[in-house]
């Protein structure tokens, strides 16, 4: 397995105020596009950074015009949590709170949630009363040759993404990581390595949290 690298350089320029909707609902399987749902207009899924304590995460989220400072977030994993909004949002402006958490430092990453009317593990667990499916940083591709990187470096340079590793087993497969200083989010780059065509195929890391 290769050791975590971070290639990429973070470019800390202005970045400009997105315009219209940023949601992407679908992803690549087997080579068409396969829906993953409507989006959320209710939830937001926020990484802070590890750095920061709990509570100076929970002062932060407490100072926000945004949320529901009424409701009861949990974190999970690393400083993970889905975020109530105070009134239901448009696309328009999940993207623009989304763009004006992500320029703060305490923030690593805002994604949009996607509505499921399913709320059970993926061993069948009942998880909650309502959930949201999510989708964090990382990403997959698979390489038409493992011994032969160059498309691999030369995306994850053209998008300032990051290289995590080598999967073990099968030496083809790469985790790859985009933050908040690429050139979109997991979903957006997983979609946009598949499109490039330099790949065999693509994975995002899907996952589901209970807000209810």
């Amino acid at each position: 397995m290769l050791s975590i690298l971070l290639i990429s350089c973070h470019k800390n320029t202005t970045p400009e105020t997105p315009k219209g909707c940023g949601f992407i609902g679908y992803r690549y399987y087997r080579g068409a596009k396969d829906t993953l749902g409507e989006m959320s207009n209710n939830y937001l899924l926020v990484a802070f950074d590890s750095i920061y304590s709990e509570t100076d995460i929970r002062k932060f989220i407490s100072t926000s015009k945004d949320f529901d400072q009424q409701y009861r977030y949990t974190f999970y994993g690393s400083k993970i949590t889905a975020l109530k909004f105070n009134t239901p949002k448009t696309c328009e402006e999940i993207t623009n709170i989304i763009f004006n958490l992500q320029q703060q430092p305490i923030v690593r990453y805002a994604h949009y949630t996607i509505k499921t009317y399913n709320c059970q593990s993926p061993i069948m667990v009942p998880m909650g009363k309502l959930c949201v499916d999510v989708y964090g940083d990382l990403f997959n591709v698979q390489v038409y040759n493992e011994k032969d990187l160059t498309d691999l470096y030369k995306m994850i340079a053209a998008t300032n993404t990051e290289l995590v590793s080598q999967n073990q087993y099968m030496k083809d497969w790469f985790t790859l990581r985009a933050t908040k200083y690429s050139k979109g989010d997991a979903l957006h780059m997983v979609n946009f390595f598949y499109e490039s065509k330099l790949f065999a195929e693509t994975e995002p890391e899907l996952g589901r949290v209970p807000v209810e």
